[in-house]
């Protein structure tokens, strides 16, 4: 049969790349029987050696010894070449038939979920553990990784959850004391088994009918290994005449488009060329300084840019694919796809989606996928009630979160939804840090949304003098640390903060003040227990307007935009017991903010200006003010001269810029409180003239005078 033909051929490959020497080592406990149906499945599996570090050691090191296509993640040097790489760009890229994750030196949901990604088909990832009894009362070393300065762990909820599931996974169990498990799929018939590049095929097929358009945008989705990059390579081979430029945050995001359009074409690709035939890469803060009119722009892991320099390049090409993962190991991209159609639904509403299901390198229901998946919930989809009915407000507990794997999916989906960054390294952090809380919305069996708290500060005499001599920075206690480092006083550290972390609503019910009922319904749960509550977060106007309809009041805007938001970070406060400390930082905020907007700010949205400055106590206008401002609505060549006290004025009086035009609204901020050129000016606001310009000065100025 031709079907046994492939496989004797498989077989060939293996002898001739030494794994029929890998399986004969691995005899012992009868892995060649397992390494033998996975090939021929094409399928990978989770493999979990149980017992001591150094007996894990010696059995890994005896599989290994006679192949080269293996990679080790380990502290301990008994393995053999062990490394532990601190990025997973380091990881990510590369293929292996075995790969060997240590436990003991540390469990990193981030790390071991990449290292999945890096198997051959036929391969098997081996996880060193503890026997399994003994997960639920063990301790990895990566724990300190989740727990804050001042704090001991002796036991881990989310290792406990893997003793549960571990006994409902595809997977083989291999143990210095107990008996060996081993998980032996069946042999598949050839009829299930697919050709997995046909639906490549299709989607690049129709990207191609679909960007002969004069404008096109297009989404492009798929989970890890659908072969999404390698789909922008292969499409550029096919269009030879067209001139694609593929955008990525880093360069090597994208060397797997480049190698494949250099296969495609029979050319050398050395891994370091930025413009290859038709394709050439630019960083996205180049790209928009770029004048292109016919290039197809090709923007890969858009869901790691910022959603507003997403909308730029929208705005300015013609026609763009917009390619993310679904599901990742650093963050995922469903919260941006939500966020991102808005905008396209709304002005670009013949944009098109695809997605990439089947998986390129090796066959469907996978069962490494699938455990994976299934350990760090990266298959959590959220769903929403059809409608919004009675609903309750709880605290949810890390055991509640334990027992309930319902519970916890819906949880760590929302969390998912609200911000790209999230990452299975927060699935962890959601069962293993206790001074975590948790607050939630519940309609029946459905969460429609939840709070997420970190209760920090309390830190003991040794701990603030360090901080105050600046020795060190204390894990964790994020709040207070900022806040001591804007006034240089120890109140914030000895006070007991609770710091939002996130609020997470479900999409279907936003805008319903569900947010606010559910941040209330926290602030009381933790009244008695902390002395003041505050939030860090990338700053929009919108967000910001919520936050002080809530009687927080902002302390601090940071100077750098935020590479996943491009936003910047902005620190809120709300207190009863440290009044006069926040009165005194924001006194410091507001006599500061004017100037950083001559500088730092000068591109600030103006909307987030108008807010900020809303802010500010209001001081009236002085009668010499008022008359001069009469003076200037009388003569409009003189309303240049003016700027000085409009610029007083607005500072003194913000919620008069409330009542203004839009386009006096902006030009009071852009042009007099940034201090933006008049070239700039003109550009933003679409005026052909000085001439034009200065009307609008006149009219602003009439706009003032008669609102004071």
């Amino acid at each position: 049969m031709a079907r046994n033909r492939v496989f004797k051929s498989t077989l060939t490959m293996w002898v001739r790349n030494g794994l029929s020497l890998l399986m004969q080592d691995s005899k012992k406990y009868n892995l060649e029987a397992l390494f033998e149906r996975l090939t021929f499945n094409q399928h990978r599996q989770l493999v979990l050696f149980c017992g001591s570090q150094k007996w894990a050691a010696t059995e890994l090191n005896k599989l290994t010894r006679k192949t080269t296509s293996f990679l080790t993640l380990s502290k301990e040097p008994a393995f053999k070449q062990a490394q532990w790489p601190e990025h997973l760009h380091q990881i990510l890229g590369q293929e292996f038939e075995v790969a060997i994750y240590d436990g003991y030196s540390g469990v990193i949901p981030n790390k071991l979920a990449a290292l999945s990604g890096t198997i051959k088909a036929g391969g098997i990832l081996a996880l060193v553990l503890p026997e399994l009894a003994q997960l639920n009362s063990w301790c990895d070393e990566g724990i300190t990784t989740w727990q804050n300065h001042q704090q001991s762990l002796t036991t881990s909820p989310f290792l406990a959850r893997w003793q549960r599931l571990f006994a409902q996974l595809p997977i083989s169990i291999i143990s210095e004391t107990n008996d060996t498990r081993l998980s032996l799929p069946d042999f598949k018939p050839a009829s299930e088994l697919n050709h997995r590049l046909g639906e490549q095929d299709k989607v690049i097929e129709t990207l191609i009918r679909l960007l002969t358009k004069s404008q096109q945008h297009i989404l492009l989705t798929a989970d890890r290994g659908r072969g999404k990059s390698s789909a922008l390579g292969l499409l550029a081979s096919k269009m030879p005449e067209q001139s694609f430029v593929i955008c990525a945050r880093q360069y090597q995001a994208v060397k797997s488009s480049f190698t494949h359009l250099a296969k495609a074409l029979g050319v050398e690709y050395s891994g370091n060329e930025k413009t290859l035939a038709n394709l050439r890469f630019c960083p996205p803060d180049k790209l928009l300084q770029e004048n292109i009119s016919d290039d197809i722009i090709l923007i890969d892991e858009a869901a790691a840019l910022p959603v507003p320099t997403l909308i730029k390049i929208a705005e300015k090409f013609k026609r763009s694919v917009f390619a993310s993962t679904l599901v990742g190991y650093e963050g995922n991209g469903r919260g941006y796809t939500l966020r991102f159609k808005r905008f396209l639904t709304k002005h670009y509403p013949t944009y098109q989606q695809l997605t990439l299901n089947a998986p390129i390198r090796y066959e469907q229901c996978d069962p490494l996928e699938s455990s994976i998946n299934k350990l760090f919930a990266l298959d959590a989809e959220f769903n929403a009630p059809k409608q919004l009915e009675q609903f309750e407000f709880t605290h949810i507990t890390s055991e509640d979160l334990l027992h309930d794997e319902h519970l916890l999916r819906q949880a760590f989906s929302l969390l998912v939804l609200a911000h790209y960054q999230t990452s299975v390294n927060d699935l962890r952090q959601l069962l293993d840090q206790p001074e975590n809380k948790l607050f939630a919305i519940k309609q029946q069996n459905h969460l429609l949304g939840i709070c997420l708290v970190s209760i920090e500060g309390v830190l003991n005499a040794d701990s603030i003098a360090m901080i105050a001599q600046q020795n060190r920075r204390p894990k964790g206690h994020l709040l207070p640390q900022q806040l001591y480092h804007l006034l240089q006083q120890d109140a914030f550290l000895s006070h007991k903060a609770a710091r939002v972390v996130r609020i997470a609503i479900a999409p279907d019910f936003q805008s319903q003040k569900l947010g606010q009922q559910l941040l209330n319904y926290t602030e009381q749960q933790l009244q008695d227990e902390v002395d003041y509550f505050g939030s860090s977060f990338g700053c929009t106007a919108k967000l910001l307007k919520f936050w002080q309809e809530n009687e927080y009041q902002i302390v601090k805007l940071g100077f750098k935009q935020d590479k996943a938001s491009g936003e910047y970070a902005a620190l809120v406060v709300k207190t009863k017991t440290l009044k006069t400390q926040l009165a005194t930082l924001k006194a410091l905020f507001d006599s500061q903010f004017p100037y950083q907007l001559l500088s730092h700010y000068k591109q600030l949205p103006y909307e987030l200006v108008l807010c900020i400055l809303l802010s500010r106590p209001k001081i009236e206008a002085s009668e010499i003010q008022k008359q001069y401002l009469q003076s200037l609505t009388t003569q409009p060549a003189n309303v240049e001269q003016g700027l000085p006290q409009i610029w007083h004025l607005a500072l003194q009086r913000p919620d008069l810029l409330c009542n203004l035009s839009a386009i006096s609204q902006r030009l009071i901020i852009k042009l007099v409180l940034q201090n933006n050129t008049k070239e700039v000016i003109l550009s933003d606001f679409e005026l052909h003239s000085k001439k034009q310009l200065n009307q609008q000065l006149h009219n602003l100025v009439t706009e003032l005078y008669v609102q004071i």
